[in-house]
């Protein structure tokens, strides 16, 4: 009888890493290793299970169906190892944690980022609001937060905060759809956007303004899947990231008739050290929660 591999939680974590951030590039940014590193990492496991995890697409690659079968597994596996540790050396951590979210964060795996937290540390009662960057400082500084999670240009946020990622800002409108090229000449471009007081919102205007673009809001909710529906139906165009894609909507490429967007950045800021603050923020750390 052969023996069964012992697979190393490293690996499996690199592996979710590719498969969650959809590409080599950025699992290495976020685990700070090397592209070649990872790409050993992933070889590694596959030749501890005997299987192909990935296959060559085009320019990227896709999970096999091997691989779509074992990804489940491979969360799992890393969520009972996180409990188990969290069992016998962090089970005596109590208390409350008030955490607030901007929204562009809250979409996707965010809720299961924090179900993690909450299997590991069960004692533990999180409150989650999710609002406005601008807000939640504000609200912060008022001392209603322990945490936040915020949206910030790229390179403006607070000197206290810690930066867990940059995500591209892209134009998104709908796939069928080229009416910023067809506008007559002089009529505003019709923005789907956030309420203000939205950072998205804020620099995507402004970034007109720069270009001499007339603008005008067309559509306005509080809704991502809402904002994307508007986008997919062309109703406006958005500024978005990649991860708020939908089927029917497309990145537009910058041109004359829209300007290059900048990067945001993603900000944690704790207020003052505890020890349940400490190991949400070593969590987020490990899997930087990822703007939409």
């Amino acid at each position: 009888m052969s023996l069964q591999p012992n697979l190393s939680t490293e690996l499996l974590r690199t592996f979710v890493a590719v498969v969650e951030l959809d590409g080599f590039n950025r699992a290495a940014a976020r685990l700070h290793k090397t592209q070649s590193t990872i790409s050993q990492q992933v070889h590694r496991l596959e030749q501890e299970l005997g299987v192909a995890l990935f296959a060559p697409d085009g320019r990227k690659r896709r999970l096999t169906a091997a691989g779509e079968r074992f990804v489940g597994h491979a969360r799992q596996l890393l969520r009972m190892q996180e409990a188990a540790v969290a069992a016998v050396a962090e089970s005596e951590i109590e208390g409350e944690l008030r955490l607030g979210v901007a929204q562009g964060l809250s979409e996707g795996p965010f809720p299961e980022l924090l179900a993690r937290f909450a299997q590991a540390y069960p004692r533990v009662r999180l409150h989650v609001h999710t609002g406005f960057t601008q807000d939640l400082s504000t609200a912060f500084e008022r001392g209603d937060y322990d945490l936040i999670l915020t949206v910030c240009r790229a390179g403006t946020g607070p000197i206290a905060g810690r930066r867990l990622g940059q995500a591209q800002l892209h134009w998104i409108g709908p796939e069928q759809g080229d009416e910023h090229r067809r506008r007559e000449p002089g009529s505003p471009l019709p923005l789907a956007t956030f309420s203000p007081p939205c950072t998205l919102r804020a620099v995507a205007v402004d970034a007109l303004n720069g270009a001499g673009i007339p603008w005008r809001v067309a559509y306005t909710t509080t809704s991502l899947p809402g904002l994307m529906a508007a986008v997919k139906n062309g109703l406006g165009i958005t500024a978005r990231t990649e991860r708020a894609l939908i089927p029917g909507t497309t990145v537009i490429a910058p041109s004359e008739h829209l300007p290059r967007l900048p990067p945001v950045d993603v900000v944690l800021r704790q207020a003052g050290q505890s020890r349940i603050g400490d190991r949400l923020e070593a969590l987020f750390v490990e899997t930087p929660p990822q703007a939409a």
